[in-house]
C-alpha cells in the first residue's frame, strides 16, 4: 500500500468515527466517559474477479451500522437504526470513495496475503476428536465433553447425541472456535449427565465438515467398573496366599523352637554326667 493511500484512508477512517461519535453520544443518551467506536472494513474476491465489500460500525458494543457494496453491480445496501440517513449524493460518493480507494488497497493486500499464506489456506487437516467424561466433584454429575481439535479450515459442525438423537443446543454448552498456536483450529461441546443417565443411554460425538470426505463419529460406551465376581475372587486369591505364607512361617518358627530346646536338653544331659564322674 502506498503512504498517499494509507493517509487518506486513515484521514477518511478518522473524520467519519469522529463525526458519528458526536451524532450518537446524545441519541444514545452518553455524556462524559470511555466511549468506544470500531469499524471493521473487509472486501471478497470470486475468482480473481470483483465481489463484495462490506463494513460493520458498533459503538459501546451496539451495532449502528452495516453496508454492503457490490462492485459489480455498484449497488449499496445499508443497515442502520441509529444513524442518519444517506441521500442519493452521500451515497454517491461512498460509492465512489469505496470503488477507487477501499476496494482496490483491500484487494491489493488480500491478494498479497493470500500468496504469502497459499499453502497453509489451500491445506485441509482433519480433526481428532474424542469423547471424554469427567465427575463433577461439586454436584456429582458427570461431564460428556465432545472435543474436536487440529483441523483447518475452521468450519466444521460437532453435534452430541444421546441413543443416535442430536441433542437441543439449551442442553449443551460450548460450541465456541478457538486458534490452536499451529494455526489449526479446535472446538469443544459439553453436556452434564447423572450417573444413572450415563449408564442407561449411549451418548457419541459426531464432527462434520466440508473437508472430510466422511464424518466422524465417537462413541462412549458406559463403563460399570469390574465386575463383582472378580472382585471376590482377587480378594480370596489374595487372602489365601496371605494364609500360606503365615502357615508356612509358623511351621517354620516352631521347627526351629523345637530345634533350639533339643541342643539344651543335651547340654545339660551331657554336663550332669560328667558332674557325677568327678563326684
Amino acid at each position: 500500500m502506498q503512504t498517499d493511500h494509507i493517509k487518506t484512508v486513515f484521514k477518511h477512517i478518522y473524520r467519519n468515527v469522529k463525526d458519528r461519535t458526536i451524532r450518537l453520544k446524545p441519541r444514545l443518551n452518553y455524556t462524559d466517559g470511555f466511549l468506544v467506536y470500531q469499524k471493521i472494513i473487509g472486501c471478497e474476491v470470486d475468482n480473481n474477479s470483483t465481489g463484495l465489500m462490506r463494513s460493520w460500525d458498533s459503538f459501546n458494543g451496539i451495532n449502528v451500522e452495516e453496508v454492503n457494496i457490490s462492485m459489480p453491480e455498484k449497488t449499496l445496501q445499508r443497515k442502520s437504526n441509529y444513524l442518519y440517513e444517506w441521500d442519493e449524493k452521500l451515497q454517491s460518493d461512498s460509492k465512489k470513495m469505496v470503488s477507487d480507494l477501499y476496494y482496490p488497497v483491500c484487494v491489493r493486500n488480500l491478494q498479497k496475503y493470500f500468496h504469502k499464506e497459499k499453502n497453509r489456506m489451500l491445506s485441509k487437516v482433519k480433526p481428532r476428536v474424542r469423547l471424554l467424561k469427567k465427575t463433577l466433584t461439586g454436584s456429582g454429575m458427570v461431564q460428556v465433553t465432545c472435543l474436536a481439535t487440529g483441523f483447518y479450515p475452521r468450519h466444521i459442525n460437532l453435534t452430541i447425541l444421546r441413543d443416535g438423537q442430536p441433542l437441543s443446543e439449551d442442553l449443551v454448552t460450548g460450541g465456541i472456535l478457538l486458534p490452536n498456536v499451529d494455526g489449526t483450529y479446535q472446538m469443544r461441546k459439553s453436556l452434564e449427565v447423572n450417573a444413572e443417565e450415563l449408564k442407561e443411554s449411549c451418548y457419541s460425538c459426531s464432527a462434520t465438515r466440508l473437508s472430510l470426505d466422511n464424518k466422524l463419529d465417537i462413541r462412549l460406551e458406559y463403563d460399570p467398573g469390574p465386575p463383582i465376581a472378580s472382585i471376590v475372587f482377587s480378594v480370596l486369591v489374595v487372602l489365601l496366599v496371605c494364609l500360606i505364607v503365615l502357615t508356612v512361617a509358623i511351621v517354620k518358627w516352631r521347627k526351629r523352637h523345637t530345634g533350639s530346646q533339643s541342643s539344651l536338653q543335651s547340654e545339660y544331659t551331657g554336663a550332669s554326667g560328667e558332674y557325677l564322674k568327678i563326684h
